[in-house]
């Protein structure tokens, strides 16, 4: 270290002791690996929702306002399960439960905040949050935006949620012009909120105070670009070789 550095990291730790400044760090270093990722992956139209983005919105509800900052959403394997049969095809999840509901168009991910009675026990959803994304070159309109609530509608007839409060957002590549507003059904208790994958990225600087421009050059960012880098080139050779295969007598 230079005397200039010497004095910064003497400055720090008369403010921060080790403990508390490595668990702010450490989350930090959580939140932008995951932005930095998500930037990555958006743009590229080789990218599969269930093994690589529904993961990462899984991890970074946070993305979408403070309300996902304390409150612990989790997968609902029954809602999802409902939807999956809804539209048909195969599950596909972890191998614990079936996380993702795979669509034609795209993936749906459920994650649920239960209601708790009087007694602290368990008395159905509070909130209920419904990720959709859409594959590439799938515009986001009227149709996808009643997609969303077409999921709801069936929860409800099924039993599986009553006075939940549920937030659909849709996300695309790109969205409809004449209906990218934001629009509620069920006497205000659904909203579906349709967004682009350019303005979730964006939100996520915004939350992280824009400190994702400033410390670009960290050195566990520049390691996030290298393994997409790698893993990209890997998928390259990997296809390269299968239509190799296939062209062989």
């Amino acid at each position: 270290m230079n005397e200039d550095q010497l004095d910064n990291l003497s400055g720090l730790l008369d403010k921060w002791n080790i403990d508390a400044a490595k668990i702010v760090l450490d989350e930090l270093e959580f939140r932008l690996k995951l932005l930095e990722q998500l930037r990555i992956k958006v743009v590229k139209e080789s990218t599969e929702e269930v093994g690589e983005l529904q993961p990462l919105f899984h991890r970074g509800l946070w993305i979408f306002g403070p309300e996902y900052e304390t409150i612990e959403y989790t997968s609902n394997e029954t809602m999802t399960s409902v939807i999956q049969k809804l539209f048909g095809g195969s599950m596909d999840g972890t191998n614990i439960r079936p996380d993702f509901a795979i669509l034609p168009d795209g993936t749906v991910g459920l994650y649920a905040y239960p209601k708790y009675d009087s007694n602290g026990g368990e008395a159905g959803f509070d909130r209920l949050t419904i990720v959709e994304l859409k594959r590439p070159g799938v515009p986001i309109g009227k149709e996808e935006k009643n997609q969303a609530w077409k999921y709801v509608k069936e929860l409800l007839e099924k039993g599986l949620i009553t006075d939940t409060n549920v937030t659909c957002f849709v996300l695309g590549a790109t969205l409809d012009k004449y209906e990218s507003g934001v629009t509620t059904e069920h006497n205000g208790l659904v909203t579906i909120i349709p967004m682009t994958y350019n303005t979730v990225v964006m939100r996520a600087k915004s939350r992280l105070l824009k400190l994702h421009e400033r410390v670009k050059g960290a050195p566990f960012l520049a390691e996030v670009r290298m393994d997409e880098f790698l893993l990209e080139k890997a998928q390259t050779e990997l296809a390269l070789k299968q239509a190799t295969i296939k062209k062989a007598p």
